[in-house]
């Protein structure tokens, strides 16, 4: 099973920074999980706007074996992530 957090954001957005100092913080449980972390500049790669159907960054995109599971849009805590990915690993 492959598992992958996809975080969508853009230089200078605060809570874009915010949420990459939590996943930095969670990143023993991400791996534990067996979960990677992918980063994407949406300003750089533009196509994931529509890709992703995004109107505002932060977004984080919850993938299982390519397969979006669950998404959380703007700032959300460390617990939330971690809940969030859970669900993704389980849900059917």
């Amino acid at each position: 099973m492959t598992l992958i957090i996809r975080k969508l954001s853009k230089q200078g957005c605060r809570p874009c920074a915010a949420i990459a100092n939590y996943l930095a913080e969670i990143a023993p449980q991400i791996a534990e999980e067996g979960a990677t972390v992918t980063e994407h500049d949406v300003m750089i790669e533009r196509a994931l706007l529509e890709k992703y159907e995004i109107q505002s960054v932060p977004v984080l995109v919850f993938e299982r074996n390519g397969v979006e599971i669950a998404r959380l849009n703007g700032l959300v805590g460390p617990d939330e992530i971690l809940d969030t990915l859970q669900y993704a690993k389980e849900a059917r």
